[in-house]
């Protein structure tokens, strides 16, 4: 095989790579006067096309994609996968830069007649790439959560030493930066939403241990269930607390 048997794979990659950073850097708007950027401002939150690809597929097939779903939840917690109006895209989205993506690939090895089993495997990878970047973002917002449990921990260590609550110290340490802040303010807004306690009491799970388990994370339903044992300590709930707080920083 001589050098010109991988100008069609090489062609494939970077149509792909180009696809890609068109598809996540690119905006394709034309805004001539008042009325079309007022027009624009009102399409924020519309779906794109691979928004609209994905969600046709999901529906008309019935997939539950869960491991999908699950990941998006995480990527989403980090601040990615979000709409331009800030409302969370839906597993859909991923499925149909992926389609997006595969047909692009098998559209330029039709156009070159590359029919090599190495071109349609790199079609392949081209494809499964939108999802492997959705998992890549989703660790990494797992290990920032990790990171974060040791700084909450003390933050709600210090207000029960002061004499406040635990789920004082539990909203305090919901205005924490990063993904961990997120988590707790969500488990807080969902306790209040409901009118739950946050910490369970009477047989009646908190929405601390609910919220945490949802995720799936076990560092953080391990997190989870240690406030939640504190919180029914009483008088001893600040030193137990403490003591989470210095196991989680070793």
């Amino acid at each position: 095989m001589d050098y010109h048997s991988f100008i069609p794979l090489i062609s494939a990659l970077l149509l792909g790579l180009i696809t890609f950073w068109l598809a996540r850097r690119s905006r394709f708007t034309i805004q001539k006067n008042a009325a079309s950027r007022l027009e624009s401002f009102a399409e924020t939150d519309r779906p794109g096309l691979a928004d609209r690809v994905g969600d046709m597929i999901v529906s008309r097939l019935g997939l539950s994609l869960e491991s999908w779903k699950r990941e998006l939840r995480w990527a989403q917690i980090g601040g990615h996968y979000l709409a331009k109006g800030g409302g969370p895209k839906t597993v859909g989205s991923v499925l149909g830069q992926s389609v997006l993506y595969g047909c692009a690939g098998v559209l330029f090895l039709l156009m070159l007649h590359a029919f090599g089993l190495v071109y349609w495997l790199m079609v392949a990878l081209l494809a499964y790439y939108p999802y492997l970047t959705l998992r890549g973002r989703a660790d990494t917002v797992r290990e920032a959560v990790k990171r974060g449990l040791p700084e909450a921990a003390a933050l709600v260590a210090a207000e029960m030493s002061a004499g406040n609550s635990i789920s004082l110290g539990v909203e305090r340490a919901s205005c924490l930066p990063g993904p961990i802040g997120q988590i707790l303010r969500e488990a807080v807004d969902r306790a209040r939403a409901d009118g739950a306690l946050l910490f369970s009491q009477a047989g009646v799970t908190g929405m601390i241990v609910r919220h945490f388990n949802d995720l799936g994370f076990p560092p953080l339903e391990t997190f989870a269930a240690r406030m939640d044992a504190v919180a029914a300590h009483g008088t001893e709930g600040a030193k137990r607390m403490n003591e989470l707080a210095r196991d989680l920083a070793m």
